[in-house]
C-alpha cells in the first residue's frame, strides 16, 4: 500500500492570505503618497512592494490548488516529484530523522548508505543526506516517519 502526499492547502492559504493583507498595506500607502504629492521614487518603491506582494500571493494561490501528488511512500522506497521524481529505494536508506520531533517540523532527513540516485535534485545540501521539505505537505512529520517505519523497518529512526 502506498501513502501519496499533496500540497496542504490550509498552509497556503495562510501564505497567500498574509501576502494578500501585506499587498493591501503597501497599495494604500501607495495610494496615500500620490494624494499627498510624495516623491515619485519613493512612491514608486512603494508601489514595487504592493505588486510584489501581490505577485507572491499569486505565486502561493497556485500550489495552494495543486492538487498532483508531491511525495509517495511505497514498499520499494520514496520519491520526492518536486526534487527529481527519483525513486530511493529503502535499501539504500540508513536511518531518517524529523528536524525536531514536534508538529511543525519543517524537513525529514534520509541518511543513505551511499551516494544518492542519478537525477535527485540534491545539490544543495550535496553528500549522502536526502532532505525533505514537509510543512507544505498535508500530513504531519510524525506521521510520515510513522509510515516509514511500517514500510521500511529495517530503517533506523532518529529521535
Amino acid at each position: 500500500m502506498s501513502v501519496e502526499l499533496r500540497n496542504s492547502p490550509t498552509n497556503k492559504f495562510s501564505s497567500v492570505a498574509g501576502s494578500l493583507l501585506m499587498a493591501a498595506i503597501f497599495g494604500f500607502y501607495t495610494l496615500k503618497g500620490l494624494v499627498n504629492g510624495a516623491d515619485g521614487g519613493r512612491v514608486f518603491f512603494v508601489a514595487l512592494l504592493a505588486l510584489g506582494f501581490l505577485a507572491f500571493a499569486g505565486y502561493f494561490a497556485r500550489g495552494a490548488f495543486d492538487t498532483s501528488v508531491k511525495v509517495t511512500l511505497d514498499q520499494r522506497g520514496f520519491r520526492d516529484a518536486r526534487r527529481g521524481d527519483v525513486l530511493v529505494p529503502w535499501d539504500k536508506v540508513q536511518s531518517v530523522r524529523l528536524s525536531s520531533p514536534g508538529k511543525g517540523s519543517g524537513v525529514v532527513s534520509f541518511e543513505l548508505n551511499g551516494e544518492p540516485p542519478d537525477g535527485l535534485a540534491n545539490a544543495l545540501f550535496g553528500g549522502n543526506t536526502v532532505r525533505m521539505e514537509i510543512n507544505s505537505l498535508d500530513m504531519s512529520g510524525p506521521d510520515i516517519v510513522a509510515e516509514i517505519e511500517r514500510l521500511a523497518p529495517h530503517v533506523v529512526v532518529g529521535r
